[in-house]
Order: structure tokens, then sequence, then C-alpha cells
């Protein structure tokens, strides 16, 4: 008998709510089914989300509804629907994203073997679920996932299914403006856990003109390289490691965006074995 698991998931006033009931329907379309979804009301949300909420509620009665009466951010309020969680296995998922109906019946697999996290490749799509923008892939092994994490995530974060246990011995989720995901891969590299990347892809991540040029420009560099700072301290990164990354990242983020978009795309399709 497969062990129960929980679904986390995080919301906040400016999700779209039409891509937020295409996510739940890819969820309540699973041929593995949760035990509940943790979902974390981060801060006061919209009238039009709060019609979807209630509408998926009084059809599916395993919603666990946490409520921030502000909005703490992503890594403080994925902490908060941790500690909410009722089971030992936790899947993340965002909202405006979807899943193919397999995607926990395999992941759950895996799990199986003793892993702490399983995650899988993804692909992006921009309007049209058929306009495909790149497929993301990863390394398959724990030796090659560790190595990959020197250089960048080696994981598809909210496509990831974590053992609850191994999250709190990391330290669960934590504030980390924009890397909230990265950071938490590192501290749980450090702390032991074991990785796998099921070699297809289970995620389809929507994405945006708006959403790509975000990666861009000095702000956005500053706070990457104070992060690469960051690693350097708690011992995750070497002084090469961060001699490298911070060389790559001043590259790529001061690119023309069209150009740069390109890069990233061609480094994302890459399969990292």
């Amino acid at each position: 008998m497969k062990e129960p698991f929980s679904v986390l998931i995080s919301i906040y006033k400016k999700e779209n709510p039409s891509w937020f009931r295409e996510a739940l329907d890819s969820i309540f379309a699973q041929t593995l089914q949760p035990y509940e979804i943790v979902l974390v009301e981060d801060g006061p949300l919209t009238p039009e989300l709060y019609e979807v909420i209630g509408e998926y509620q009084s059809k599916y009665q395993i919603f666990n509804i946490v409520k921030n009466e502000k909005n703490l951010g992503l890594g403080l309020a994925l902490r908060k629907g941790v500690e909410a969680s009722k089971t030992g296995f936790l899947m993340r998922m965002d909202t405006d994203d979807i899943i193919p109906p397999y995607r926990f019946e395999h992941q759950m697999k895996k799990i199986d073997e003793g892993y702490d996290v399983v995650s899988c490749w993804s692909q992006l799509f921009m309007g049209s679920f058929d306009n495909v923008i790149s497929v993301k892939t990863r390394p398959e092994k724990h030796e090659n996932i560790v190595k990959l994490a020197h250089r960048r995530s080696p994981i598809c974060h909210a496509g990831t299914l974590f053992r609850k246990s191994a999250l709190l011995k990391a330290g669960n989720y934590q504030h980390c403006k924009l890397y909230e995901d990265y950071h938490l891969v590192a501290r749980l590299i450090m702390s032991g856990a074991k990785f796998y990347n099921l070699q297809e892809v289970l995620y389809y991540v929507r994405t945006t003109p708006e959403q790509m040029n975000r990666r861009s420009g000095m702000d956005y560099l500053k706070t990457e390289l104070s992060f690469f700072k960051e690693f350097k301290k708690m011992g995750f990164f070497s002084k090469k490691d961060y001699i490298i990354n911070s060389a790559m990242r001043i590259m790529v983020r001061l690119m023309p965006n069209a150009f740069r978009q390109k890069v990233l795309t061609k480094i994302w399709n890459h399969k990292n074995r």
C-alpha cells in the first residue's frame, strides 16, 4: 500500500485564477491521489481566487488551508505549509503550472526506494500549451545531481517530492529572496539527503515574456551575487565555485534579453547525465 502524501502549494493575491483552476484540475486528474492539499494563503487574496478555492473545497474534502494575515514571501509561506502537513511526504506544486496524470504515481515509486528528494525534467511553455520554449533536463543519479548543484539548481523545485523528515533535518524552507529552492537544495545536500531525478517530463512550467525578462539587470545580479556569498559562507561553495558562478552570472544577466534567452534555453536543453 502506498504511503499517504500531501501536495504543498503557496498562493498569493497576484496569482491568475484561471491558471490556478488548471493546476488544481491536473492534480485531481492524477492516477494516485494525495491525502491532502496544504494550501498556504500567503496574505489576503482576491475575490476571484477565493471563489476558485471555495468551489474546489466544496467538491474535494482534502484541503488543509493555512492562512497568513500578511504576505510573508514564498520561503516562509512554504515553511508554514510543511509544519501544517499531516503526512510524511510533500509534493510541491505551483498555482500556474500543469502536471501529467502519472506524475504523483511515478515519483512515489522512487521514494519507496529510499530517496529523500525525487524530482524530474520540466517543460517550459508560453501562452498555448503547445508553444514549447524548452525542456529542462537534469541528471539522474545522486552524485551527478550534487555535482550540478555547485553550478545551478539541479532539480525542478515545483515538480519535486520531498521526504518531510529530510526537509526538517535540513532546516525546512527559509526566507531567501528569489532563491528559496536553491538554498533548500544546498542544505539538503549538506545534511545528507539522497536525491534522484526521473528522466522524464513530469512538470509543465508556464512562463511569460515578463518572467523571462526578470532574470536580468543589475538588481537581479546583485541579489544573485549576494546569494553566492551566502553559499560560500555556509561552506557549500568553494572559493573556485564562487568565482566561476559569479563570473558566469555577470555575463548572462547583463546580456540583451533575446540573446540571454537563447543562451539559457541551450543550457536547459543540454542533457546533464
